[in-house]
């Protein structure tokens, strides 16, 4: 009996040294936070920003960022589901946060009641808030962004006497959309013959010169276009239309099945929009037309179309401001010369269900301007590494290197910056904030769609069906728009 005793003391004497050991294992991890990034453009910046973070305050930080291309959802899931979760994670907007929240991972910023963090979360504008019912606050936002038809003015310049830029430039975002649309047909012309072809815009008329110049001898087509990333005509381009119908994001995730069906028109002028630009290709090698080709990755992913239009063989790219340093990057002085241009779309009144004023002149000139990211506290973490948390992010939004990186090196325009006030080193940075300054910003009701379902289910029919064709008819758009609202409906309910 007494040796049976003895054998089991030392057995849980073991077992406790063993424990006692992978604790302290635990302990060092080898790291204090660890912060998961979405933004795959600025992984190399935000690895070092991560690094400058550790040499100011000796907090070791292990960081990830989500490769080009990469299913960001499919890879924070599998992080949350590893024994070392992410402290700080992204959020893309609430058709995301719902998961998180009801696995109880996302902390409620409200919680925080105290410290520099406290005060920094409650100072979050409403506006830019993660919120699921206005009240609560479950991130801080990566910075604001914004896109549309990124231009070089020197090319526009070439087209219309480097004296009519700004006149161009103005005139284009206040045009129409059939202005527009002409606009894209007659430079298509001039690229293949150039003459004296004249526009209108916004009721003015230009003329093309005679002749190319240095940058347009490069042309092959007017946009330069994604065709194997569905986000970048499933998520933004539809977002454009969605602005027609939806005043926020928590407008579009609220909304029932008649709000949804009332987008129909929306949805029709998104398709016919989506048809007028992918009918105008530029490609690496030569003008470019849909088929499969075009939806390959090969030749037309993220890391090709930059390059189209940076080599000055396209003339718009629709794309954001994160573009700027894979812009750069491929051509500097290109980049000092950016400007960006609004999506248009073919809207009409009717076609417009907010009631809030907006009209379809508005909508034609307005870039989407938004916050794309947040960055989440893991509320299951412990209660030191919330609070590292907590610190870091402090210091990424309000020190002096934080803001350098935020600003110099990934290329964004802080949340709370006044416009004006705010310039930004670069110049796609500088033309968001000249939106904003105007008021003539549109917002992302796309995030507030159905998980998945701009993207990967309306985006995916797009790639699989349609960006394979050729030509498109008025059966396709009213398919393209059918499809779009039985998806939603079936997603949301």
């Amino acid at each position: 009996m007494k040796k049976s005793l003895a054998f089991l003391f030392v057995f849980l004497l073991l077992i406790g040294t063993m424990a006692f050991a992978n604790g302290t294992q635990e302990a060092d991890r080898g790291y204090d936070i660890y912060v998961y990034n979405s933004k795959g453009e600025n992984a190399t910046q935000f690895a070092a920003m991560c690094a400058a973070y550790e040499k100011e305050t000796g907090v070791r930080v292990k960081n990830f960022s989500i490769g080009s291309g990469q299913d960001h959802m499919e890879t924070l899931r599998s992080e949350m589901n590893s024994k070392d979760m992410p402290t700080v994670f992204s959020v893309q907007g609430i058709k995301e946060l719902a998961e998180w929240t009801q696995g109880g991972f996302a902390l409620d910023l409200n919680t925080v009641k105290t410290g520099d963090f406290g005060k920094m979360a409650k100072a979050i504008p409403q506006s830019l808030r993660l919120t699921t019912d206005g009240i609560t606050s479950y991130g801080v936002p990566y910075n604001v962004e914004g896109y549309g038809y990124i231009v070089d003015k020197q090319l526009l310049g070439e087209f219309f006497g480097s004296d009519k830029i700004d006149a161009v430039i103005s005139d284009i975002k206040a045009a129409s959309y059939d202005e527009w649309a002409n606009l894209i047909k007659t430079t298509d012309a001039w690229i293949k013959a150039p003459s004296a072809l004249s526009v209108t815009l916004n009721g003015k008329t230009y003329t093309f010169a005679t002749k190319k110049g240095t940058l347009s001898a490069n042309l092959n087509g007017v946009f330069s276009v994604m065709g194997s990333e569905k986000w970048t005509y499933g998520d933004h381009f539809i977002n454009i239309a969605l602005n027609a119908v939806f005043t926020s994001e928590l407008d579009a995730n609220k909304a029932d099945n008649a709000k949804v069906e009332s987008a129909k028109g929306a949805l029709l002028d998104y398709a016919k929009a989506l048809d007028l630009k992918t009918s105008y290709l530029a490609g690496l090698k030569g003008p470019a037309e849909r088929g499969q080709d075009f939806v390959s990755s090969a030749n037309f992913g993220y890391d090709q179309a930059i390059q189209i239009f940076a080599e000055n063989k396209a003339v718009f790219l629709k794309q954001g401001n994160w573009a700027f340093g894979n812009i750069q990057n491929l051509n500097a002085d290109m980049a000092k010369r950016l400007v960006f241009l609004p999506v248009k779309m073919p809207f009409k009144p009717e076609d417009i269900k907010r009631t809030d004023g907006m009209t379809v002149a508005k909508l034609n000139s307005s870039i989407p301007v938004f916050v794309p990211n947040y960055y989440a506290i893991n509320a299951l973490a412990s209660d030191a590494d919330k609070q590292k948390a907590e610190a870091f992010l402090y210091w990424l939004n309000n020190s002096t290197t934080g803001k350098h990186y935020l600003v110099d090196e990934f290329a964004f325009i802080p949340y709370n910056a006044d416009p004006k006030t705010t310039t930004v080193p670069n110049s796609l940075g500088n033309s968001i904030i000249s939106y904003i300054d105007s008021g003539n910003i549109l917002g992302a009701p796309y995030n507030g769609s159905p998980a998945s379902w701009s993207g990967d289910v309306v985006g995916l029919k797009l790639k699989e069906s349609y960006l394979t064709k050729k030509t498109w008819t008025e059966a396709d758009y009213n398919d393209i728009a059918n499809y779009a609202i039985q998806k939603w409906i079936e997603m949301k309910n």
